[in-house]
C-alpha cells in the first residue's frame, strides 16, 4: 500500500511540474511583451463619471388589523 501512495505522489508531482513549466513557458511572452510596451505608453486617466442615483419614494407598508 504504501508503494502505490508513493507511486501516485511521484507521478502526480512529475504531471503537475509539467503543467506548471509548460504554462511558465506558454505565458512568458506575454509578459515579456507587456513588460517592454508598459514603459513606452502613457497611462491612461481614471475615468471621471460621478454617480448620479435619484431615490424614488416608495409606498410604505401599512399594518393591517
Amino acid at each position: 500500500m504504501t508503494g502505490v501512495v508513493v507511486v501516485t505522489v511521484v507521478l502526480f508531482s512529475l504531471l503537475i511540474g509539467g503543467a506548471d513549466y509548460a504554462l511558465g513557458y506558454a505565458v512568458k511572452p506575454i509578459y515579456v511583451q507587456n513588460a517592454s510596451t508598459s514603459t513606452t505608453s502613457t497611462p491612461v486617466p481614471a475615468s471621471t463619471a460621478t454617480p448620479s442615483a435619484t431615490a424614488t419614494p416608495s409606498p410604505s407598508a401599512s399594518a393591517s388589523s
